[in-house]
């Protein structure tokens, strides 16, 4: 008695790897955007981490500038400050090179006001839309 051969015929396979192929399509950008908007949430906290400490340095100083620690930023954006003795002006950067170079929300920006704010970004993205608020 001769068993019949099992297995895939090149058709089934084709298919399989086409019904692959069209859900990573779909699947890949959703991602990609997912990821971008956890970085965003990261720079986020860390940017009013940040305006934290410094309010909580004015409170105990009078003052804004001198405040020893101020984080430089992380693995996609760098942060540099602008400290006067009465306000501040944090400013997180994108990196070159990093996942979010190309983001089109840019560059934030986090005054000692609480004015939060986008420079650099894509036609018609607010700063709500980036911020999460």
């Amino acid at each position: 008695m001769v068993r019949p051969i099992t297995g895939f015929t090149l058709i089934e396979m084709m298919i399989t790897v086409a019904i692959i192929g069209i859900l990573g399509a779909f699947v890949y950008p959703l991602y990609s955007d997912h990821v971008k908007r956890v970085h965003r949430s990261q720079i986020v906290v860390l940017l009013s981490e940040q305006a934290q400490s410094l309010e909580r340095f004015y409170t105990k100083n009078g003052l804004y500038s001198g405040l020893p620690d101020i984080s430089s930023g992380n693995e996609n954006y760098s942060i540099t400050s602008d400290l006067s003795d009465h306000a501040f002006l944090l400013i997180a950067t994108r990196k070159d090179g990093s996942p979010m170079a190309d983001d089109p929300c840019g560059n934030f920006t986090l005054a000692h006001t609480g004015l939060s704010a986008i420079t650099q970004a894509a036609p018609g993205i607010t700063a709500q839309q980036c911020w999460g608020r």
